[in-house]
């Protein structure tokens, strides 16, 4: 067994049971002699093997880890071994690399974590290379967050950036259980080995900034026991339109090029998402874990070009493998199937267009533009000759699904097209209205075409 001995973030804490096992030790291993808790062994006469030397010879924090375990095993001659390092003893990246290989015990530190005596729901420890190594690092901060292994300026300039963005410029943090701003972690006298950053964890009240874990916290608040009454008494049938809606004000926002609003109307669509989830929990239905299983799953299904052995070097050949990976998983024996599956409460234009490319992926498709506009105009007589009120649904449904072709011949969406055909047009009405003096009756219909005209000309200028 290999004893690992936690001398804390300062003088002081190495506790008494630590000391007897270091005083017991046939051997003893210290991480590092470049921190101050390294005085313990300056004022002792116990004969240690500090092992920087292996710091100096390591490419990165894995090697570092998997060196320091193969030499203290090389040196482990059944004798008793003791091992010490910095912090509480437990999120020592060593410490869990050398439990993987050999028996340890771990004796830890008086004080177990930056936080002190601070009271946390939990705690998060990572290493500052770690954390900045990390693909959008982001933690419960319900939490107390612990970043050990700041051990020079840039390093803290990193771990500043990246705590700036979940925590907000103007939070503060702890350096050492010293409580410094955040933007002035990188401007310390000396970082070193030893050097720990914390975060607290705040009430939602008094966050400046927040995150999804947040957004889940609310809606449980608004849905629980003394919550929002209305919130409360939502169901998944209720709120389902306010998807569609918030779906649709999103795509105004991205057409109007408005980032402002954008913002927004992500918040409101992400907001659906998790009402729905809040509401299916309750009910025993699914829960949050369920759904972000689901779509992380099928992400990494559906890109068996990144995830998997297929090569896409396109766009399209990214989409070709995608549509492959997904009727493998839906079972489609046909492309009928894949029509089945299209959402029934789509809107009218987008079914079509969807419908459309499903069936011109097998060849089901006209030879030419020219044969499109060609339907275009047969439908456009078919309705013209159509009587009755069937033929006339029927004749019209045609022409509606026509013109849906060739706008998609174009690589046109059919929606946008005509969302912005209706603006266009409510534009050129209001102009014709402003000219009419509130009385539009009273003009003939030349004349209203003449003021149309004007309005053309004025929104082209």
């Amino acid at each position: 067994m290999i004893t690992v001995v936690a001398l804390g973030c300062g003088k002081g804490q190495l506790t008494l049971a630590g000391e007897q096992a270091i005083a017991k030790a046939d051997k003893v291993f210290v991480k590092t002699a470049l921190t101050n808790t390294y005085d313990y062994f300056k004022e002792s006469v116990t004969e240690n093997v500090p092992l920087d030397f292996i710091y100096e010879n390591s490419q990165n924090f894995d090697d570092l880890d998997n060196s320091i375990v193969e030499y203290i095993k090389s040196q482990d001659n059944g004798g008793n071994i003791v091992y010490c390092v910095n912090g509480s003893g437990y999120d020592d990246r060593s410490v869990i690399a050398l439990s993987n290989e050999c028996e340890v015990k771990i004796i830890p530190s008086v004080s177990a974590g930056i936080v002190g005596n601070r009271p946390s729901v939990a705690h998060i420890s990572v290493s500052a290379y770690e954390l900045v190594g990390m693909r959008g690092f982001n933690y419960d901060t319900r939490f107390s967050l612990t970043v050990t292994d700041v051990d020079n300026a840039y390093v803290a300039g990193e771990v500043k950036l990246i705590l700036q963005n979940i925590l907000g410029d103007e939070e503060t943090v702890l350096i050492n259980n010293k409580e410094i701003p955040i933007y002035e972690l990188d401007r310390q006298e000396k970082y070193d080995y030893s050097t720990v950053v914390g975060v607290v964890p705040k009430k939602l009240i008094h966050k400046k900034r927040f995150n999804f874990f947040d957004l889940y916290e609310i809606m449980k608040i608004l849905r629980g026991d003394g919550g929002c009454q209305w919130d409360r008494a939502q169901t998944h049938a209720s709120i389902r339109e306010n998807a569609v809606e918030e779906a649709y004000e999103l795509v105004e926002a991205i057409n109007n090029d408005d980032l402002d609003n954008m913002i927004e109307e992500c918040g409101d669509l992400m907001l659906q998402s998790v009402f729905h989830c809040a509401i299916a929990e309750d009910g025993g239905e699914f829960d949050l874990e369920d759904v972000l299983s689901g779509i992380c799953r099928k992400l990494i299904d559906r890109h068996t070009h990144i995830f998997g052995d297929v090569v896409a070097n396109t766009p399209e050949e990214a989409l070709k493998a995608w549509d492959a990976a997904k009727a493998k998983e839906k079972k489609y024996v046909s492309v009928s199937d894949k029509i089945d599956k299209i959402a029934k409460s789509l809107p009218a234009l987008l079914k079509a267009y969807k419908t459309q490319k499903a069936v011109a992926k097998v060849g089901f498709e006209f030879e030419n533009f020219e044969q499109v506009l060609s339907k275009v105009r047969e439908e456009s007589q078919e309705l013209d000759n159509a009587k009755t009120a069937d033929e006339l649904e029927d004749e019209g449904g045609d022409l509606l699904f026509a013109a849906v072709n060739a706008l998609r011949w174009k690589g046109v969406d059919p929606e946008v097209a005509l969302s912005r055909a209706i603006e266009k047009f409510t534009r050129r009405f209001k102009f014709v209205e402003s000219r009419c003096d509130g009385d539009m009756k009273s003009k003939s219909m030349k004349e209203l075409d003449a003021l149309w005209g004007e309005a053309k000309i004025a929104q082209r200028r």
